[in-house]
């Protein structure tokens, strides 16, 4: 259960990609547990952001998947995935201006 308190008192939300990953690779919940020495509650507390490892086990998970801590864990929001793999087109950028000649140009030019 999240601690109301810690919300009120501006503590960050750490966001993680767990659930995701863990969907990607097919595996279970039960599965990534026993991979990294841990209940499996305490897998599905940290994909409901409930509870934040420690840093050996945020190790342990990172290494599991074979990701840096950062692919997993983040204090800001993950973007969509949908957003990272084809990001929206940008618009055309103004056109170039005309090339502008220097002092020195111009006098070696005549």
């Amino acid at each position: 259960m999240v601690n109301k308190a810690k919300e009120s008192a501006g503590a960050k939300h750490l966001h993680n990609r767990l659930a995701v990953l863990r969907a990607e690779r097919g595996i279970t919940r039960r599965q990534l547990a026993e991979a990294v020495g841990v209940n499996v509650q305490t897998i599905g507390f940290l994909e409901r952001g409930d509870y934040g490892p420690s840093v050996e086990l945020a190790l342990r998970l990172a290494g599991h998947f074979g990701l840096p801590v950062e692919a997993l864990f983040s204090l800001t929001p993950f973007p969509p995935m949908s957003a990272q793999l084809y990001p929206a087109p940008t618009s055309p950028t103004a056109p170039a201006e005309a090339p502008t000649t220097t002092p020195a140009q111009a006098g070696a030019s005549t």
